[in-house]
């Protein structure tokens, strides 16, 4: 390797690695720091350094992405001096890398190739980038422009570095050793895949998933049930009311208990917000969870959205958002029907449709003919069920 071509490779690999540094330390902050501020690549939501670390897509196999590419970069240097490295007498065993721009270029290709599709889903999945990130992107290619032997062909010098490397396992010696190194890189990459102990967002997602439902078979909409039902239930709730979310367990299971019931939820935030018969603060926030469960009803995950709302309580839009990733929402969509005029109204209507029912407080049910303000104990919900027609399953009779 040329004294110029070896101060360029240098310079672009500690660049790297200071980039990636400051990539791990801005995923640490936004994974593990609790109360840690804002990093600087935090312009808006478009450009958030911090929403992305946070995502699934930020890691593989358990490993930061970040860290992954604090390995590459210590690589090429590696690569960059081997043929000093070599000299050292214990690490004579070296020798074996013959061609080491070649294998710069074809590791730094490679990894620009896979920073184009992190790119990609960055862009039009997560609907937000890194700037960071996408400067190691393009670092990656001005290494591999940077390290490519003049004159030698892509393909020349992906078969030059595959045959070293099938010249090198043939060696016994190296072959044991390779084995060794791949077993041990693997039995980490399985841990870290399976514990999620560097990836809270993943451990969180399958933490979850454990307890969402299939509700693939029940759910329309707002609506949740037998399509033709003979008894159905309308619910009145607000998403920061202790009580609905108790109603909405028991609701949950009397759909999949009778064969003939139907469960509709209506949203009556208890927010001034968009509620006019409040006139304090209230619910702060039961609008904006009203508006984004309406949009996850666009997608068909209305009741996957009121687990989370539940379950994992946002306070704000962004955790909403941070949330709705859990279940692979088009994110980009949901945000622009959840302040779309349509939603607003829905939520007005619903609130209209309570003041002519005379409702004023969550949950409130009407069951059949039956009115109920408030939920008591499963047993009373199920026995007005049953008095207003409802039947049961045969394996809960």
């Amino acid at each position: 390797m040329s004294k110029t071509k070896r101060i360029i490779i240098t310079i672009l690999a500690l660049i790297g690695l200071a980039l990636s540094i400051e990539l791990c330390i801005v995923y640490y902050n936004a994974n593990f720091a609790v109360n840690a501020k804002p990093s600087i690549c935090v312009i808006n939501d478009a450009m958030d350094c911090d929403g992305v670390a946070k995502t699934s897509y930020s890691q593989f196999l358990g490993v930061p992405l970040a860290l992954w590419g604090f390995i590459l970069y210590l690589f090429i240097l590696f690569m960059t001096y081997i043929d000093k490295i070599q000299k050292i007498k214990f690490l004579g065993f070296l020798r074996v890398f013959k061609n080491s721009a070649s294998y710069i270029f074809c590791i730094s290709s490679l990894s620009f190739i896979i920073s184009m599709v992190l790119g990609t889903i960055s862009i039009f999945k997560i609907n937000s980038i890194c700037i960071f990130c996408f400067m190691t992107y393009f670092l990656d290619l001005i290494i591999a422009i940077s390290a490519k032997n003049k004159g030698v062909s892509i393909i020349q010098e992906i078969k030059t570095s595959f045959a070293d490397f099938i010249e090198a396992i043939k060696v016994k010696r190296y072959a044991f050793w390779f084995i060794l190194l791949v077993l041990l890189f693997s039995s980490v990459l399985y841990y870290t895949n399976e514990s999620n102990i560097l990836s809270p967002q993943k451990a969180k997602q399958k933490m979850f998933k454990k307890y969402i439902k299939d509700y693939s078979s029940l759910a329309d909409g707002n609506k949740l049930g037998a399509k033709d039902a003979d008894v159905i239930i309308h619910e009145y709730m607000d998403f920061n009311c202790n009580g609905c979310f108790f109603a909405q367990l028991y609701l949950h299971r009397i759909v999949s208990e009778f064969e003939n019931v139907k469960v509709i939820q209506h949203n009556l935030p208890l927010d001034k917000v968009c509620n006019h018969n409040m006139t304090h603060d209230g619910h702060k926030n039961s609008c904006l969870k009203s508006s984004y469960a309406l949009a996850a009803a666009k997608q068909n995950k209305y009741w996957q959205m009121a687990d989370i709302l539940f379950e994992l309580a946002p306070e704000n839009e962004k955790e909403i958002i941070e949330e709705a990733r859990l279940l692979d929402f088009d994110i980009k969509k949901l945000k622009e029907d959840a302040n779309s005029e349509e939603i607003k109204q829905e939520i007005t209507d619903s609130i209209k449709s309570a003041d002519e029912r005379n409702i004023n407080g969550t949950p409130t049910l009407f069951i059949g003919m039956r009115y109920m303000n408030g939920v008591g104990s499963y047993p009373e919900l199920k026995e007005v069920v049953i008095e207003q027609g409802g039947r049961e399953k045969a394996n809960h009779e």
